[in-house]
């Protein structure tokens, strides 16, 4: 005997803890149904779950980061852009590598940019492949933000680098607390399913 879902009655494969289509949550009752018979499961939808289904909760934290990170990587653009064209002679005299450095931090800023727009569609639009584009997404920017440091550090040997320190600190402390969450909340399971 299949088991239906309780809020769209699609067939439910044995074991499921969320309904294939449209998410909703089920638990396993043993017992016997109406019909007297002790070999089919019972298969009921949790009330109590309903409300972990959607945005809110620790959820609310990456949707702020989400919303403010296109402007970070749009000003961070800026910036470069302007040091590249701006009229400062000596210094690119006294450190020919600052070119390349900078050029590297307008496209990584700019690849942050179009990564961050299309999680942010990801994430309204609760697709179920945002979890794991999230999780890329805070693992590349902890490497690419180490490199960026390193490669400033080779530039600059000299000079004090202590807010890039404290950005990248920031950044794997960020890494270590969401991409865990992102694996196993309930909330994030409930949520993308499209």
């Amino acid at each position: 005997m299949t088991a239906l879902c309780a809020n769209c009655s699609s067939a439910l494969d044995e074991g499921s803890l969320f309904c294939p289509q449209c998410g909703t949550a089920v638990a396993v009752h043993s017992g016997i149904a109406e019909t007297g018979s002790t070999d089919a499961p019972i298969f009921k939808s949790f009330e109590a779950r309903n409300d972990l289904n959607g945005i809110g909760g620790w959820l609310i934290l990456p949707a702020i980061g989400l919303a403010i990170s296109p402007f970070m990587s749009l000003f961070g653009i800026v910036t470069d852009i302007m040091l590249l064209t701006g009229n400062h002679p000596s210094l690119f005299a006294n450190h020919p590598s600052l070119t390349s450095l900078l050029t590297f931090e307008v496209l990584i800023n700019t690849a942050f940019l179009v990564a961050v727009i299309y999680l942010n569609v990801l994430f309204y639009t609760k697709k179920r492949i945002f979890p794991k584009c999230i999780i890329a997404f805070y693992a590349a920017q902890c490497f690419l933000m180490l490199a960026d440091h390193l490669a400033a550090t080779a530039v600059f040997p000299s000079a004090d680098l202590s807010p890039s320190v404290i950005a990248i600190v920031r950044s794997f402390i960020g890494a270590a607390i969401w991409i865990p969450y992102f694996l196993n909340s309930k909330r994030v399971e409930a949520t993308f399913v499209n």
